[in-house]
């Protein structure tokens, strides 16, 4: 049986601004911000401003991960994904076996390392969460991935799945990354005039098929099928940019569950290539927008998510209607990855 939408069941979350929800869509809502500058300097040695999970709320690396020889980005990686999954335990039955959807850091060919190992069996040895591996699916694509998977969450629960979880983590806190990034100028330090600011994080998702979403959610977050697109001009290509992949992502999206969109919200993250990119996909979509709609890009409050920010977009929808009265029915999310990959979805309150 196709299905037309799904249903969010509760959030797991890890962020610079707070671990639940609630607490991060307070914030983002304030505009308040945790970036700041770290110890970290560039090659002008100017501070690298980033936006940090703090320590004391990571649980160590199980032991039996220590065998593996993970880097260190990765281990930070693994132990900022179980930050935000252990939140989901109370909702999650002890026999359950869930499939695992995951957006992981996007892999970029002499920039990025590849992820070393099963990402699903780690979580599992370090969360205590066991996962349907057969069924579970990781793919390292950067900010469009959280969205991107929904499209196989659709396929699960059509093929009678009750629940997935959908997630993502992401880390710029390794100091490879931050000099392959500061060698193409693209940090926002002092006296940048164009650059980004990492961040990291974990967000997990727990979704379910409308007729086993629990009756006492009031209001409930439905999501419908995605909008993904590639860009063939993308960040690393040769060839020239005409802003189609996210402008088709979010045509798609919006032609999955026509509305007129009270919110948009973004992985943005603020520098010339991106700017123009939303720019464009908002112009030309503008038709489907709410006279009043307002434009939500809140890596300018924790930083680039990478992988993380396509759930963490759900979970600040989600974390904003226990306090927040405007925040509007109708919403549009859509992420844009470094390479060629480019996701758009429509959610809404009901």
């Amino acid at each position: 049986m196709q299905l037309d939408k799904i249903f969010v069941v509760g959030t797991g979350v890890t962020n610079p601004l707070g671990q639940t929800a609630e607490m991060v869509a307070r914030f983002v809502n304030a505009s308040l911000s945790a970036v700041h500058e770290t110890d970290a300097l560039n090659k002008r040695l100017k501070p690298i401003k980033m936006a940090l999970v703090p320590e004391k709320v990571l649980e160590p690396l199980n032991s039996e991960l220590l065998p593996i020889g993970l880097s260190s980005r990765q281990e930070r990686l693994v132990r900022l994904a179980n930050s935000a999954l252990v939140q989901l335990k109370p909702l999650i039955l002890p026999e359950s076996i869930l499939p695992l959807v995951l957006a992981l850091p996007e892999s970029i060919p002499n920039k990025s390392r590849a992820w070393k190992g099963s990402a699903i069996e780690q979580f599992t040895l370090q969360s205590g969460i066991k996962f349907d591996v057969q069924n579970s699916l990781a793919a390292e694509i950067g900010r469009a991935g959280g969205l991107h998977a929904i499209k196989h969450v659709f396929k699960l629960m059509e093929a009678g799945h009750n629940t997935v979880l959908l997630g993502g983590v992401d880390t710029y806190l390794d100091a490879e990354l931050l000099a392959h990034l500061d060698n193409e100028d693209r940090l926002l330090v002092e006296g940048a005039h164009d650059g980004f600011q990492p961040g990291e994080g974990a967000c997990f998702v727990l979704l379910s098929r409308e007729d086993f979403s629990p009756q006492s959610t009031n209001p409930r977050i439905v999501i419908y099928r995605p909008g993904n697109s590639e860009e063939p001009g993308h960040r690393y290509s040769d060839q020239p940019y005409r802003g189609d992949g996210l402008a088709n992502a979010v045509r798609a999206a919006i032609t999955n569950a026509p509305a007129t969109i009270d919110s948009v919200w973004t992985s943005m993250i603020y520098d010339n290539f991106c700017n123009k990119e939303f720019g464009v996909t908002l112009t030309r979509n503008s038709l489907h927008f709410s006279p009043a709609v307002k434009f939500k890009h809140p890596v300018d409050c924790f930083g680039d998510l990478g992988a993380a920010i396509g759930s963490t977009l759900i979970a600040l929808i989600a974390g904003s209607i226990t306090h927040n009265n405007s925040i509007g029915r109708h919403h549009l999310l859509c992420c844009s990855s470094d390479t060629a990959y480019r996701s758009a979805v429509r959610l809404d309150i009901e």
